[in-house]
């Protein structure tokens, strides 16, 4: 990468920073996803020997893709998930980058490397390990066998590290959504109860349990109980007409 190369990249990167900092208009979430799927493509641009790029992450023991640069990498991530093998999940799980040199003499994801050859073009790949709450990996891919040197190597470390903050924000975010979910559950139970407690003259603790017996007799979930006790000051009927 030379240098002119390497300060056109520079200026990807701040763009990038400047996204995810507020100083653009974009939301929390569109800002995160931006720059993710722009860290694909500037991958692809300018790491050589890479033609397709994208980001895994591992959630409850399980794979998906945050961005992918096109459908090549979204089937080389996702014959990953189907067959549980391959170097992006191995270097997501194990805290380490794996390099496939060549996908016909690859012998410790057989499986994965037999089904790239058969049905995609891709012939190498490698993968950076990226820090994350469970496990998660920059992935590149090439059309030709052995295409990733050393400087290519030391450029996709750089991609990772940045790939890295994104990956960082991508879970803050996902966590945030889940405590506004549960701030909303909870006001929405905590609202029923008082309409319980206001009908039925009973005490706080009486109006909960009441909350859950309907829920375990209707296999419904507690806060949808909760929803239409608030909209229709009662529980709901089952099937024999029992609230």
């Amino acid at each position: 990468m030379d240098t002119e190369e390497m300060l056109e990249l520079s200026q990807e990167f701040a763009a990038i920073g400047a996204e995810l900092s507020g100083e653009s208009s974009a939301s929390d979430g569109e800002a995160s996803a931006a720059g993710m799927q722009r860290m694909v493509d500037l991958a692809v641009k300018h790491i050589d020997g890479c033609d397709w790029a994208s980001v895994t992450i591992i959630t409850h023991g399980a794979g998906h893709t945050l961005a992918y640069s096109d459908e090549v990498a979204a089937q080389a991530d996702a014959l990953q998930y189907a067959l549980k093998e391959g170097p992006c999940l191995s270097a997501a799980e194990n805290d380490t980058d794996y390099l496939m040199f060549d996908v016909e003499a690859e012998s410790r994801w057989p499986n994965y490397a037999a089904a790239l050859a058969r049905e995609t073009p891709v012939r190498c790949a490698l993968s950076f390990q990226l820090v994350a709450q469970e496990s998660a990996a920059l992935n590149l891919f090439a059309e030709s066998p052995g295409a990733f040197d050393d400087e290519a190597m030391n450029v996709g470390a750089i991609f990772a590290a940045h790939a890295t903050n994104l990956v960082a924000l991508h879970e803050a975010q996902g966590a945030a959504s889940n405590l506004e979910q549960a701030l909303g559950s909870s006001r929405r139970i905590g609202a029923a109860i008082g309409v319980l407690m206001s009908h039925h003259k009973v005490t706080e603790d009486d109006a909960f349990a009441m909350l859950r017996a309907s829920s375990q007799r209707l296999h419904r979930k507690l806060r949808d109980i909760a929803v239409e006790v608030v909209e229709t000051g009662a529980l709901p009927e089952g099937p024999d007409g029992r609230s």
